[in-house]
């Protein structure tokens, strides 16, 4: 019995270590990050062990994770990309993911998030939340690098309340049935969107709803305006209702039939101005640099050319103070002439 019990204890043992990180891989990828691949492993909490400590692509995929604590990735500060999808993650401490600074793309997908985690850093540029049951999206506003966004099949009964997010270029909300409604004031807050796709919003400008007709064009009117390009959207409704007659919200003739809303013109512009107020320290920084560089390199071209010519006059002194004035040149040049002509006579007299 006392065997039987030893045994027991060894094989829990060994398997509590298998399960708490063994089976992790390390090595490096094409650009030489440190990629340590921990998927399929039946974890329940993030491994501290077999880990390397600058890894800086982790990937937990298809493990039974179910919390993320305050402490779980304090060990690893270089984290460019976690991958965290098919796991069982429900409950995220509000410091879990505000430790990696340097986190730039969060995988969640399939899991079971019903808000967006808080204390997202800066730094992240990419966000995975497929196949979420997610309804809170308050926790976007300090992901303020962000710029792709997915939430593809979670269930959303409306187009997501994003608010101002100007970095914003790629969304997708495909495969969420029940969103109904969509409006230039709703695109207006992403000013910087270039990507959305809404493949699967099989209610979206349903025929028969009043006005749909009228909101799709305004929707297709500012896609074409700002450059969106919009995936899965197909063709507006017919303008007639159901009943056959014409609704009276979705009057082709109408000159606000496909007018832009004064308030999607209003959020756009406060878009923008977020955007810039967000990017022009970069941009002054730069231009700064570029200037100061333009200057100095115009002040040593200024200098070097005075340089050269002090040396250029200087040599010209010189030479001027080393040779004779014509004028002594001319008259010594006479003298001799003329010494050279009196010395024949002068021979020739004494000769006499």
């Amino acid at each position: 019995m006392m065997t039987i019990g030893i045994l027991t204890i060894i094989v829990f043992g060994m398997s509590a270590s298998i399960a708490d990180g063994a089976k992790c891989l390390n090595s490096k990828d094409l650009e030489r990050f440190v990629v340590v691949n921990c998927a399929y492993q039946e974890f329940l909490h993030v491994p501290s062990t077999d880990i390397l400590k600058d890894v800086e692509t982790l990937n937990l995929e298809h493990n039974y994770i179910g919390k993320l604590f305050n402490n779980s990735f304090t060990e690893y500060p270089n984290i460019k990309n976690l991958m965290l999808s098919f796991n069982k993650v429900h409950t995220i401490e509000p410091g879990a993911l505000a430790t990696l600074s340097e986190l730039e793309m969060l995988d969640l997908s399939q899991n079971a998030i019903k808000e967006v985690p808080a204390g997202l850093p800066k730094s992240l540029t990419q966000l995975r939340l497929n196949g979420n049951p997610v309804a809170d999206m308050r926790q976007l506003e300090t992901a303020v690098g962000l710029r792709v966004l997915q939430l593809k099949g979670c269930d959303l009964k409306a187009y997501p309340a994003l608010g101002i997010m100007p970095n914003l270029v790629s969304l997708d909300v495909s495969e969420n049935g029940d969103i109904v409604d969509l409006d230039p004031v709703q695109l207006a807050v992403t000013c910087r969107l270039a990507r959305l796709n809404v493949t699967g919003a099989t209610s979206l400008f349903r025929p028969g709803t009043p006005g749909a007709h009228c909101r799709c064009r305004r929707v297709v009117q500012w896609a074409h305006t700002y450059k969106v390009t919009v995936f899965g959207l197909g063709h507006c409704p017919d303008p007639l209702a159901s009943d056959g007659e014409a609704d009276m919200h979705d009057d082709p003739k109408s000159e606000a039939c496909a007018r832009t809303p004064d308030q999607a013109l209003v959020a756009f512009k406060e878009c923008m101005a977020e955007w810039e107020h967000r990017n022009m320290p970069y941009w002054a920084i730069a231009s700064g640099i570029v200037i100061a560089v333009a200057l100095l390199l115009a002040l040593c071209i200024c200098m070097r050319r005075r340089r050269r010519r002090r040396r250029r006059g200087n040599a010209d002194k010189a030479q001027s103070a080393q040779s004779p004035p014509p004028s002594d040149t001319k008259a010594a040049h006479n003298d001799s002439a003329g010494n050279n002509k009196t010395e024949p006579a002068a021979l020739l007299s004494s000769a006499a």
